[in-house]
């Protein structure tokens, strides 16, 4: 049997006749959309928040205040929203900045849209100051981070509050299960860096610069 006689018959079937009349009784329609798309007057970066303290803007999480901290310094216009959810972002993860454009930017392409637009505004600065800032940086990035992840997902006494920063506003059992998810991932990526967990070393060492630093990044805002 022929393709177009096989089609002939399923079309001339009672039954299926029976099903496209009755259908036909309700025609689809296409209704606009009683909200429009809102267009946006200033970048928007969604980050993880609220903060630690009551009506903070500053996000609880590191790399969220890593690229708050960077467009505040760079002076540029920008609004933060609390989206606490990382499967917006292109990533997978958080922060990330929809400029007005619609375009939507992620890591590295947050510093090079600011550095491109807002260049000026960073300023010019010597070797010195320079290599203090990269110094800075790599402090935020490694033991600023590792201290962080540790306290956070490694340490029993910590674990409800992570879980209601991070998952407490999924329903269960998806709170659980993303809980386990980002917990293994914090601890894989501290791997990476130490070989060996040792709380000793974290605590003392590390975490130190959560008192160091941490209170400066939070002072912009």
């Amino acid at each position: 049997m022929s393709n177009q006689t096989w089609r002939n018959t399923i079309n001339n079937n009672p039954i299926q006749q029976s099903i496209r009349q009755f259908l036909a009784k309700f025609p689809l329609k296409t209704h606009r959309s009683p909200y429009g798309v809102r267009e946006l007057d200033d970048p928007r970066l969604y980050i993880w928040g609220p903060g630690w303290k009551s009506g903070q803007e500053t996000s609880f999480d590191q790399e969220c205040v890593k690229w708050q901290t960077f467009l505040k310094f760079s002076k540029s216009d920008f609004e933060t929203k609390r989206s606490n959810e990382p499967l917006m972002s292109p990533s997978g993860k958080l922060p990330f900045l929809i400029l007005t454009t619609g375009d939507v930017l992620v890591d590295d392409s947050i510093e090079k849209h600011v550095t491109d637009m807002y260049s000026d505004n960073l300023g010019r600065i010597n070797e010195q100051q320079e290599a203090d800032s990269q110094s800075f940086i790599a402090l935020a990035d490694t033991k600023l981070r590792n201290a962080l992840l540790y306290n956070l997902w490694c340490e029993p006494a910590n674990e409800s509050i992570t879980y209601k920063k991070y998952v407490g506003h999924y329903a269960k059992p998806l709170d659980k299960l993303l809980f386990q998810k980002y917990k293994k991932l914090a601890v894989k990526e501290l791997l990476t860096r130490k070989p060996v967990l040792n709380k000793e070393e974290v605590n003392i060492i590390d975490l130190f610069c959560i008192y160091v630093t941490w209170p400066i990044l939070l002072l912009i805002y």
